[in-house]
């Protein structure tokens, strides 16, 4: 279809705009105050309005004004379209303001290096005018980030939010053991996380979600941890394994640094251990355009499973 609007149909907007407000307030001077205009030139729109539709909108006394059968069909239509105009022109103006502009984030360690640093090449030359910070933290600096307003949003495996924050899963993080290439445990074709019991783990540090995890994952399986060393940090916790301290079970960020340090992710045969990653973000806050913009991206790398493996990562179950 092709559109030739005429010079009555570029100024309808307005003219159903001052419309809606005189059905709504049944006064043309109320509607004048409510849309700034004078009442002279709400009136004149009316009238216009009518002229083009070939009907009367409005029945005028001196006490009151009302709309007609054909004025009161057209309101639900005029305010559909007065909103989703409204919404159109505020879309694209989000669009301009992603022109330029800043967008502060805080993410976790185990996704920084992989995820992250993917999205943000692909951000960087779809919007080259947003400058984007990066800042690596655990859950509590991640949330006093947000809490105080040093960052916009956060993403991580942090679900147990605090009540101003909010939590929207995304990704899924699974769990492996990790292990030297010339390990026994290393051999196994099917591996069960009973037969950790005894081994000496290089664990993440003591109140971390990783740690948590692992902990109640050998609660279940009837033992404790014979925890030989730990530490905050992924590549420590891979380094100290391939120096032989102990094995870990912690997700492959970054498999080439497993093959680099001659270690291997093996998967469970009894159990899928793994913890939800996801967007942290000031509940009840609308984000940023370029906020948003970066969300939208990272939403479209989520698809994408053979890159998703790699980092470590997977979608979400079913059902989720």
């Amino acid at each position: 279809m092709v559109l030739r609007p005429n010079l009555a149909s570029r100024s309808i907007i307005g003219q159903l705009t001052t419309f809606v407000a005189v059905a709504e307030t049944r006064s043309f001077r109320a509607a004048a105050e409510q849309i700034g205009r004078s009442q002279p030139a709400v009136t004149a729109q009316v009238n216009q309005l009518e002229a083009l539709l070939g009907v009367r909108l409005f029945t005028r006394t001196t006490r009151q004004v009302a709309p007609t059968l054909a004025g009161r069909e057209l309101l639900a239509r005029a305010k559909r379209l007065v909103v989703e105009t409204d919404e159109l022109i505020r879309d694209f103006q989000s669009h301009g303001a992603l022109t330029q502009g800043r967008v502060a984030i805080s993410s976790s360690p185990t996704l920084a290096t992989g995820l992250i640093a993917r999205a943000l090449v692909h951000f960087e030359r779809e919007h080259p005018g947003i400058a984007v910070s990066i800042r690596e933290d655990f859950a509590d600096e991640l949330f006093e980030a947000l809490a105080t307003g040093h960052v916009e949003i956060g993403i991580g495996p942090y679900s147990q939010v605090p009540e101003r924050l909010a939590f929207r899963p995304v990704l899924e993080q699974p769990f492996l053991l990790i292990v030297p290439r010339g390990h026994a445990l290393a051999r196994r074709r099917r591996l069960t996380f009973g037969e950790l019991e005894g081994q000496p783990m290089v664990c993440p540090a003591t109140g971390t979600t990783a740690r948590s995890l692992i902990e109640a994952a050998a609660r279940a399986a009837g033992f404790a941890l014979t925890v030989k060393c730990e530490t905050m940090q992924y590549q420590t916790v891979a380094s100290m394994v391939a120096a032989g301290l102990g094995i870990t079970v912690m997700p492959a960020v970054d498999r080439r640094v497993l093959a680099a340090l001659d270690l291997v992710a093996l998967p469970f045969a009894d159990l899928d251990l793994f913890r939800e990653v996801g967007v942290i973000s000031r509940r009840h806050e609308e984000p940023s355009p370029a906020a948003r913009a970066f969300l939208s991206l990272l939403s479209r790398l989520t698809v994408e499973a053979g890159e998703l493996e790699r980092d470590g990562l997977r979608p979400l179950s079913a059902g989720r």
